[in-house]
């Protein structure tokens, strides 16, 4: 009788043990399934999180991120709690490389922001007795030395932005009033050539050619010219519909258009086109559906694509050439649980030349990303062959058509008409897999119903 019972014991325990572990497979999966929801239409290629940075408020490590090229090489500077990191982007994984400890560091580091201009790198901080750094980067990857390090124009300073085509440095809310303009035509040794006052504190800025589209907070959107001894006003946008505190934004490289966001919860990203500047107006306004509880922070705008980080939402893309403009792809970067709607996606930097997107999240790291940014950008309409007749790993069929579309799914057929390959994904793309044959193929394009929305052919070379 014994033998029975520990028999039945051993089987009962065995029989728990399976049910736990199909228990984590299923929470596992399902996480998994959640995770693939929560993305479409990009591809994650990385994501670098240094976990012995500093934890800052709301447990946060980083802020801002802008994306440079030096000796051939593509980069990112990072802003931590600590100081200014740089990242080496290359085979699509991101390598720290450098780091330099900021004049004031710590649990109440919030904001560090950087650019750069020619072979340096300009660093800020927002918070405690700040300096205004410079960095030379023309040693990397090998070391990033610190050529100038002074507080003499201000201790705190919010945001910066370099006009290159002018060597003009635009500081935004330095020690919390107005903005300053320096000249840096020599790097290292800035001339102070604006006090500017007009508002009383610039939250960000945009400038291109003496041309400022100043981010004035409650003051709404603030346009100057700077091209001579005085700032001349151009244009101001301090009541409109959505409002809220006026925050950040950026032009469309052709000049036509001009992207704000305000940084309130529930409020949608600004679309203004620039026919006329004393006249400035919205013309429309573009959020995700889920828009009224979350907080957008940061864009970078091209001719047709708006990116943006969009906060506890993540990473999100929108298509500005069509009205009403359409969310066309997004990745959800913070998937913790919290009631404050400023965590999670914080800065939005491109790579233009290698379709990458990189997002600092506050708290889960620097995020780099695959986005075809070229054809996204690109005059033609429909499916687009790349490299066609020569497909290699990095070709796609890419059905720009049908970008925003959920559930597209794609076939390629060999010459006999059988099926040879077959993807169904939330990437409405498709890479030709290299183990196909050496051969022509023709594909179809399918709806979520399975109706053919488009067809063609390509070769694949050897």
């Amino acid at each position: 009788m014994p033998f029975f019972i520990d028999l039945y014991y051993e089987l009962a325990f065995s029989l728990n043990q399976l049910k736990n572990v199909l228990h984590i497979l299923i929470v596992a999966l399902v996480s998994q399934i959640a995770w693939n929801q929560e993305s479409k239409n990009v591809q994650l290629l990385d994501v670098y999180n240094d976990t012995t940075i500093f934890l800052g408020v709301e447990d946060h490590r980083y802020s801002d991120v802008w994306a440079f090229r030096s000796n051939g090489d593509n980069y990112v500077a990072v802003g931590t709690t600590e100081g200014t990191e740089v990242l080496l982007v290359r085979d699509n994984q991101l390598t720290k490389v450098a780091e330099q400890p900021g004049a004031f560091s710590g649990y109440t580091v919030v904001h560090r922001d950087m650019k750069t201009y020619q072979n340096y790198l300009y660093s800020v901080c927002d918070e405690g007795t700040s300096t205004l750094q410079v960095f030379d980067t023309q040693y990397l990857p090998d070391s990033l030395p610190k050529v100038y390090d002074s507080n003499s124009f201000f201790t705190i300073c919010h945001n910066i932005f370099i006009d290159e085509n002018k060597a003009k440095l635009y500081a935004c809310g330095p020690n919390d009033l107005g903005m300053k303009v320096f000249d840096i035509s020599s790097p290292i040794n800035p001339i102070l050539l604006h006090d500017f006052n007009n508002v009383n504190y610039v939250h960000d800025a945009f400038v291109s050619n003496d041309t400022a589209f100043l981010n004035c907070g409650a003051e709404g959107l603030h346009v100057y010219d700077f091209s001579g001894s005085m700032p001349i006003q151009l244009g101001v946008l301090d009541f409109y519909a959505n409002q809220g505190y006026n925050h950040s934004g950026w032009m469309s490289p052709s000049r036509a258009y001009y992207s704000f966001i305000d940084e309130d919860q529930g409020t949608k990203v600004k679309l203004c086109e620039l026919s006329d500047l004393a006249t400035i107006q919205i013309d429309e306004l573009f959020a995700p559906t889920e828009y009224q509880d979350y907080t957008p922070h940061n864009v970078v705008l091209l001719d047709k694509t708006a990116f943006v980080s969009y906060y506890n939402l993540g990473f999100r893309i929108f298509d500005i050439s069509k009205k009403p403009i359409k969310e066309i792809g997004f990745y959800d970067t913070f998937h913790q649980e919290t009631s404050y709607t400023q965590n999670g996606a914080w800065g939005v930097t491109l790579i233009e030349e290698e379709n990458q997107v990189i997002i600092a999240d506050r708290q889960n790291g620097i995020f780099l990303f695959s986005v075809p940014i070229d054809i996204l950008e690109s005059e033609r309409e429909g499916t687009i062959v790349t490299s066609n007749p020569f497909i290699d790993e990095d070709s796609r069929i890419l059905p720009k058509e049908y970008f925003g579309e959920d559930g597209i799914k794609f076939s390629v057929f060999a010459l006999d008409g059988s099926r040879v390959y077959f993807q169904e994904s939330l990437n409405n793309w498709m890479n030709i897999p290299l183990t196909l044959s050496a051969g022509a193929y023709s594909f179809g394009i399918y709806d979520s119903d399975g109706e053919l929305l488009e067809s063609g052919k390509f070769v694949k070379a050897n």
